[in-house]
């Protein structure tokens, strides 16, 4: 016998579906509900919750629960099919000045991926770095353990394990932000001249990261659905990669959550062919609705899976506090760290775990994604009404990362260029590979709520769209 909460979820989806109930109707609150459909409240409460994860619904402070603006249906970019080769470096410079522009904070941010100020709680975190160092007094002024404050290392266990991630203390390594723990897991698992397979397009932080440690990248074709894990199988068979830099939820630049079976048979394929694959995970708590999708590493069985993450993108990018859950490779990972550096700040690591140990980091997880579904549903909403034919969109199912390809004659170098001129950042398609693909491509930030000048940025980059 079905639950009442789900019969009367499954009867207001029906209504959403079929228009009885609009995008943006306020629903009844849940007492009124109660006594509507005469269930409990707490009957209420479980369906909306139920149907607030499902993305029907979205609840607002002190006002209450609205439905939810359905996705767009938006034309699909198209995506080269090719065979993975292994291939040198060789965009750097380029990679560097983009990223430079992106952060200049003085164009309308549609460039570097990052949360705008008025997302973070400032005035929790501050009350937190004050409540973690007096109680701690002197020991915050130290430095931490190699491995990361205790405190820090228990309260990032037990925040996972609510998520249903299993994580013990042992395997957890603190970091300086996701970036260094998979400079870690790379200087673990490969050597200087070694190939890795990536999805492509990848993230270009990823690729100035390998390329400064002096490895090879063999890309793995990808759509907005997931990468080519056949192609990637056959790699590891023939024993042509060393490991694999993979993010199976949320990745940037496209946004995709590959399905439970996809990442299962990922983690089979890893223990088949015993090829390492690290997991970068720093979208993972960035998805749309409550439920956090499990990682790559929840598959794992032998421990071939190195799980790295940070707060970068979900609290703070400057508090570069990360993880690194090392697996089977935690000896190796732990000395690739201590060859490197002593500590992470501790007085940080000390208010980060305040700030998830008080509930106030999974009161934030809360809002902050149904504020990102937002941002990204506006900023896709005016792609499409200024874009129109001349661009195809990938709207993400998580993270806030957009991926727009224009008509095959549109460069986005040049495009890149123009906006800057404007006083506007993007990041052109072309850092997202080492094989000179994607140049009819570019990659926006959804991290700001919708604004006016944010609309007028958009209306710009249309018009020069259709002028190059």
């Amino acid at each position: 016998m079905a639950f009442r909460y789900r019969e009367l979820a499954d009867g207001l989806i029906q209504e959403v579906q079929s228009g009885r109930l609009q995008q943006g109707q306020r629903l009844p609150s849940i007492r009124v509900m109660s006594r509507q459909r005469g269930v409990s409240i707490t009957t209420v409460k479980r369906c909306y919750e139920l149907l607030e994860a499902q993305g029907y619904l979205m609840s607002r402070a002190q006002s209450g629960f609205y439905v939810r603006e359905r996705p767009l249906s938006l034309s699909q970019p198209e995506f080269p099919v090719f065979d993975p080769a292994s291939h040198q470096i060789d965009n750097l410079a380029l990679i560097a000045e983009i990223h430079q522009s992106a952060i200049d904070e003085r164009r309308v941010q549609l460039g570097t991926v990052q949360l705008a100020p008025s997302l973070i709680p400032i005035q929790a975190l501050q009350r937190s770095l004050i409540r973690a160092n007096r109680r701690a007094q002197g020991r915050a002024l130290a430095y931490s353990q190699s491995a990361g404050e205790p405190l820090l290392l228990q309260a990032l266990s037990a925040h996972f394990q609510e998520d249903g991630i299993s994580c013990s203390l042992q395997d957890l390594i603190i970091t300086n932000g996701c970036m260094e723990a998979l400079s870690l897991a790379v200087s673990a698992v490969t050597q200087p001249g070694d190939t890795l397979a990536l999805p492509s397009p990848c993230y270009s932080g990823q690729l100035q990261l390998l390329a400064s440690m002096g490895r090879r990248v063999a890309e793995i074709p990808s759509t907005s659905s997931g990468f080519d894990l056949d192609r990637l199988e056959q790699l590891m068979a023939d024993k042509s990669i060393s490991a694999c830099l993979v993010s199976t939820s949320f990745q940037n630049p496209l946004g995709y959550c590959l399905s439970a079976a996809d990442k299962q048979r990922l983690a089979e394929m890893a223990e088949r062919y015993q090829c390492p694959v690290i997991e970068d995970d720093v979208f993972g708590e960035c998805g749309h609705t409550r439920q956090r999708p499990l990682p790559l590493r929840s598959w794992s069985q032998s421990g071939w899976v190195i799980w790295c993450g940070s707060v970068s993108k979900t609290l703070a990018p400057g508090y570069r506090i990360g993880w690194c859950a090392s697996g089977r490779f935690h000896r190796e990972v732990r000395q690739a760290m201590l060859a490197r550096r002593l500590a992470v700040n501790t007085p940080l690591q000390l208010a980060l775990a305040d700030f998830i140990l008080s509930g106030e980091y999974r009161r934030h997880l809360n809002r902050l994604r149904l504020q990102l579904a937002d941002q990204v549903s506006s900023l896709c909403g005016s792609l499409q009404q200024h874009l129109g034919e001349h661009g195809r969109l990938v709207r993400p199912d998580g993270g806030y990362a957009v991926w727009v390809q224009l008509p095959e004659a549109c460069d986005g170098l040049k495009l890149y260029q123009k906006m800057k001129e404007q006083g506007i950042n993007l990041v052109p398609g072309a850092v997202f590979s080492a094989r000179s693909l994607y140049a009819n491509a570019i990659r926006l930030n959804a991290g700001n709520p919708w604004s006016d000048e944010l609309e007028r940025a958009v209306k710009v980059l249309a018009e020069s769209v259709r002028m190059l």
